[in-house]
């Protein structure tokens, strides 16, 4: 996947909660590409993956993508019901 240049990044910190914006260039309508304008997704640290996913699958939440390791974190993934990406991001 070819991630678009980025412009900047911005963090505004919401008490113990940090959300990160990331403009891009050529925006364009919506697709299926997660990395164009508007909410395309929401991340989540987690302190545990492994109780995280086990939560979630037992639910009856679907795993869109099983934790990978990043080298300086884990990363899974779920969808919401409009198919938006949810990070889940362990830190190590």
């Amino acid at each position: 996947m070819k991630i678009p240049p980025m412009k900047e990044i911005v963090y505004i910190e919401l008490g113990d909660t940090v959300i990160e914006i990331l403009p891009v260039d050529d925006l364009r309508p919506k697709s299926g590409n997660p990395w164009e304008i508007g909410y395309r997704g929401i991340a989540i640290e987690v302190d545990d993956m492994a109780t995280a996913m086990d939560y979630l699958k037992g639910k009856g939440i679907a795993i869109a993508q099983e934790p990978i390791d990043l080298g300086n974190s884990f990363r899974g993934e779920i969808r919401d019901q409009d198919g938006l990406i949810i990070e889940l991001r362990l830190w190590k």
